[in-house]
């Protein structure tokens, strides 16, 4: 075979692989962000997209559809002193994807803090009777709370729920106790 032929071969090869290299197909429901040597470049959106082989690279596949952060349970002190096991979920959409992934390290670690800090700040400033019996407040102040800091980071906070409020162990006790010396 000469040479010119194996060059020719080498170089359609070569074309082939950098034209395929450059086509790149987001699934629905995804986002994807582009760096061009190292920096952000582009985000491409869902369907049929080009970059430029070689030179652009994607760094992150970030999901577009509604995420479900659970929030772990915490003890929360009311403000007279009663001790509640709390827990929440929240329900959040990346709206900016490029903010949520260059804005802040790790968001759905942020926002677990952020929901747990902000919870145990609003249940401090009520009373045991007002905390057990109005989830739907504590949820709209919480959401109130919340949305304004995560939003900075390009992302809705969809809604937040309380999944549980209990009294602590001892607290049930000391109820208990009381109940039973009432009898």
């Amino acid at each position: 075979m000469p040479v010119g032929t194996i060059i020719g071969l080498a170089f359609l090869i070569f074309v082939g692989v950098t034209i395929f290299k450059g086509v790149r197909i987001v699934p629905q429901g995804y986002k994807w962000i582009v760096q061009r040597l190292g920096k952000y470049h582009a985000t491409l959106s869902p369907g049929l997209n080009f970059v430029i082989p070689y030179v652009d690279e994607v760094a992150y596949k970030v999901t577009t559809k509604d995420i479900v952060l659970d929030i772990p349970s915490q003890e929360v002190i009311t403000r007279d002193n009663a001790v509640l096991v709390m827990n929440a979920v929240a329900y959040i959409n990346l709206t900016t994807p490029e903010k949520a992934v260059y804005g802040i390290e790790n968001y759905t670690w942020a926002i677990q803090n952020l929901v747990q800090t902000s919870l145990r700040s609003i249940v401090g400033e009520m009373d045991l009777d007002d905390a057990l019996s109005s989830r739907d407040h504590i949820k709209a102040k919480l959401k109130a709370a919340i949305s304004d800091d995560i939003s900075d980071w390009g992302i809705t906070l969809k809604t937040v729920e309380i999944q549980d409020i209990q009294p602590s162990t001892t607290m049930q006790a000391a109820m208990e106790a009381q109940a039973a010396a009432e009898r």
